[in-house]
């Protein structure tokens, strides 16, 4: 009916949710739906509403845990892209808590590539080159396309240069 619709559809989620805004189930398609329209805000703040209202509902709190693995990635992403001041001293302040959220991240996605991609390339970034190998593995060792299995051996190729 909305195929790849995603604003109309998200439209008439929260139409049906002004109507019964304790729909748990509302909550976590509207979720999925702003996720697929790369509306992280409001796909966390309807998984988490969904959890919430039916905290037994396993499929819901999988999909709650997968967004604040998103978020938290973006977080981090973010902290290691802005960290462009080079001195160790800065890198450690940058890198350190961007590695806490995506070491949180892999924990609540275990089959998320991304938040492992970074995560190899924060601890790269702290020279602890074993660590980052062994996140590219894991990262490889998940369901992707062509084009990630490539960049991923890329990146254990950079990994490995920096180890000898």
């Amino acid at each position: 009916m909305y195929e790849n619709d995603f604003e109309q559809a998200i439209q008439h989620f929260e139409e049906a949710l002004a109507i019964e805004p304790d729909n748990a189930d509302v909550h976590y398609r509207c979720s999925i739906t702003c996720a697929r329209s790369n509306r992280l805000d409001r796909a966390l703040a309807h998984a988490r509403l969904a959890t919430a209202l039916a905290p037994l509902q396993e499929e819901y709190k999988l999909h709650f845990d997968r967004m604040q693995s998103k978020e938290l990635t973006v977080m981090a992403k973010r902290l290691l892209e802005g960290d462009t001041a080079g001195s160790s001293v800065n890198k450690e302040g940058v890198v350190v808590p961007a590695l806490r959220l995506l070491e949180r991240a892999a924990q609540l996605d275990p089959l998320s590539v991304d938040s492992r991609v970074w995560l190899a390339i924060a601890y790269a970034e702290l020279e602890q080159y074993e660590l980052a190998l062994n996140a590219v593995q894991e990262a490889s060792a998940l369901p992707q396309d062509d084009v990630i299995a490539k960049q991923l051996a890329e990146l254990e190729q950079r990994i490995r240069k920096y180890m000898d």
